[in-house]
């Protein structure tokens, strides 16, 4: 009975994280669920709209990693900075102005999510094993994403969030990561 119950409780909390997740076209146009290419995706709950990887290279390429750097802390080039396609100035500053030059699902005010915003999108209850609804974020990688929050004790460093475990940790930032990045639906 209660392992029943149990399935139960966790099934519909599964559909309600689902229902609130919307795909968006590359003009930002939403999608139904079932839509097989989609470029953003709309968190109605949070009020966030999120990058999607892909999986050709290119700018959003999944694979891409890239040293954090804001054009006052981090790097900007360096030994890290050259695992993103067109092989250097792999910085989360650069890339940020190259998604909002595109015009990602018509928008240019894209940026690197807070801590408690790249959290939010982590889902404990899915059926992967990177901690995220796969569904709607193909292509994310079983690693470290950065977030915008330095730590205040040691700005050299900044929070990631681990989609293999959840929670957050602490990285230098002159070593590279994975991005995905955000924007206000609002």
């Amino acid at each position: 009975m209660r392992k029943g119950l149990l399935l139960s409780l966790l099934m519909l909390t599964s559909i309600s994280v689902s229902a609130e997740l919307q795909k968006m076209s590359v003009n930002g146009e939403l999608l139904t669920s079932d839509s097989s290419e989609w470029s953003c995706v709309l968190d109605e709950k949070s009020s966030l709209v999120w990058e999607v990887k892909s999986e050709d290279e290119g700018l959003q390429y999944a694979l891409n990693t890239y040293t954090w750097f804001d054009g006052k802390s981090g790097r900007d080039s360096g030994t890290y900075t050259k695992n993103c396609y067109w092989g250097k100035n792999c910085n989360t500053k650069s890339y940020i102005e190259d998604i909002n030059k595109s015009g990602l699902c018509s928008f240019s005010d894209w940026r690197l999510p807070s801590r408690n915003e790249l959290n939010s999108i982590v889902d404990y209850y899915g059926d992967s094993d990177a901690l995220i609804n796969t569904d709607f974020f193909p292509n994310t990688q079983m690693e470290t994403y950065w977030t915008s929050t330095s730590l205040k004790d040691s700005p050299s460093l900044a929070y990631e969030i681990p989609f293999f475990f959840g929670g957050s940790t602490a990285r230098d930032k002159t070593i590279d990561t994975f991005v995905r990045l955000v924007r206000s639906a609002d």
